[in-house]
């Protein structure tokens, strides 16, 4: 009897002191490394070391799986599980990932490591950021091109103007002079006013003509745009363009939150991203710019000039890579732009945008035309693609 009495306390006493241990071992969370890896051409093993948060009394085992996200199983990463051992003494240890690597355009692309424990689960996720290329000879004798399929990307939408005139499924026209609780000029004192009239705006041969007329210094021109017709968030954007030059002439590609018209959400709030704008009199520069709210009136543009000729001469191709707190600019596909969500608030680029094009004449940025601008002046569009 004495015996199984301290058999039973013995017992005891191992369960509580088991008890306290393990009430001794805090985790809070798992922090790796690093959370961006380039994807690389082949397949490829990317080791991150994992810190466990917390502290420890005793040695512990955590599961963990990697689960597919945008990055696919068995063609961007091979999935896996198993265990990661943490002690006092060692809250650091190494995860390693297989990439499947290749040598084709894609859009980063994500996946998740799951960590369990005590019944909880913990997700990091992380990113494989591409390092391929669409190959510079994709050069005709009119200018840059790009593909019009990506191995790894679907077509989201795309619109190649070769029809006998304007789908207006995808577009609808915008017109007038923009005058709006008696303030005139689209916001920026612009002096044209936008038509359908086929002289401002018609498909020629496979391509979308935008052009800015003028009669007694009286200006017109056309603004095309696919709100509640074709609203889109993330991907990547190619628009082939050739653009028009002059003292006063302003052609845009870009793009508008589709919560503009919601109370609350105007300009700036749903946020601009401008894939592309030129000012005539500055026909070899290229400017990419994102405005925003952020406690008040934001933005942030950057630009790039053409090595030889303007923009006039030839097509060039102005893509937008469009990801989760990321946008990327490039022209021809070379990137000269990067903005991130960085510490901002409010950032309105992570949801549907519309597209616009457009040509105006005059206004805040470029200034009015003068005896040196030269119309009509055309922009003309050969093609709008987006892949996700």
């Amino acid at each position: 009897m004495k015996n199984s009495i301290l058999i039973s306390l013995l017992f005891l006493m191992l369960i509580f002191h088991s008890c306290k241990k393990d009430e001794s071992n805090v985790i809070t969370g798992f922090s790796p490394d690093k959370i961006e890896f380039v994807e690389g051409a082949s397949i490829n093993n990317q080791v991150i070391t994992v810190t466990l948060i917390g502290s420890l009394s005793s040695t512990v085992k955590v599961p963990y799986r990697i689960k597919e996200g945008t990055a696919k199983s068995g063609k961007d990463i091979t999935i896996s599980e198993g265990e990661l051992e943490f002690s006092k003494d060692k809250l650091s240890t190494d995860l390693t990932v297989e990439i499947i690597g290749d040598t084709h355009l894609e859009l980063r692309e994500s996946f998740d490591v799951v960590f369990s424990f005590s019944g909880t689960e913990l997700v990091t996720s992380l990113e494989i950021l591409d390092d391929d290329l669409v190959e510079d000879i994709l050069i005709a004798d009119d200018g840059f091109y790009t593909p019009d399929t990506y191995p790894s990307m679907l077509t989201a939408f795309k619109d190649e103007f070769d029809g006998p005139e304007l789908n207006t499924p995808n577009w609808t026209y915008e017109l007038g002079n923009g005058c709006g609780s008696g303030i005139c000029g689209w916001g920026n004192n612009e002096s044209q006013s936008y038509t359908s009239a086929t002289e401002n705006i018609k498909i020629v041969n496979g391509k979308l003509v935008i052009t800015a007329t003028e009669n007694n210094n009286s200006y017109k021109s056309a603004r095309i745009k696919t709100q509640d017709k074709v609203e889109l968030k993330f991907g990547r954007i190619d628009i082939r363009a050739k653009l028009p030059k002059g003292q006063g002439i302003w052609p845009a590609l870009w793009m508008l939150g589709e919560n503009i018209d919601v109370a609350g959400s105007g300009w700036p709030v749903c946020g601009e991203i401008d894939i592309m704008e030129m000012v005539g009199h500055k026909p070899s520069d290229l400017v990419g710019t994102v405005h925003y709210n952020d406690d008040g009136y934001k933005y942030s543009s950057s630009s790039t000039t053409l090595s030889q000729g303007d923009f006039s001469d030839k097509f060039h191709v102005f893509s937008l890579v469009w990801d989760k707190n990321k946008i990327t600019w490039y022209l021809d596909n070379k990137s000269y732009k990067e903005f991130k969500n960085t510490n901002i608030a409010n950032y309105p680029f992570n949801k549907a945008f519309f597209f616009i094009m457009n040509v105006a004449v005059g206004g805040n940025w470029p200034g009015s035309p003068n005896e040196t601008t030269i119309f009509p002046q055309e922009m003309v569009v050969d093609y709008i693609r987006v892949f996700q």
